[in-house]
């Protein structure tokens, strides 16, 4: 698999996926944007963002980016629902409310 669709070189990581964490370093706390939309802001797929973020999450704040419905990620012990709370980022039954929430960069 090619460096484009992994996101991942020996080098750190690559120019896309640089660029999907420069995204996600903008996305203001309280706020989130949602694979799709990260995906379209760079003329991707949200499933490459999804590679970006599985490899590089620690470089980020991974828990800002969220799936289309609202619902946070589940990696890192899920322990994204505790971290959007801690930043007022607005919630109903679990979800973020995109309403109130999402931001597009």
């Amino acid at each position: 698999m090619s460096e484009l669709l992994t996101g991942i070189s020996d080098e750190g990581p690559s120019s896309f996926a640089r660029r999907v964490l420069d995204v996600v370093d903008r996305i203001p706390a309280g706020r989130v944007m949602t694979y799709g939309l990260i995906a379209a802001s760079l003329d991707g797929h949200p499933r490459q963002v999804g590679r970006v973020m599985t490899r590089w999450a620690d470089e980020t704040h991974w828990h800002r980016v969220v799936y289309a419905d609202g619902t946070p990620a589940t990696c890192h012990d899920n322990n994204a629902v505790a971290l959007l709370c801690d930043e007022g980022t607005p919630m109903r039954d679990g979800r973020v409310d995109l309403g109130r929430a999402l931001w597009n960069g």
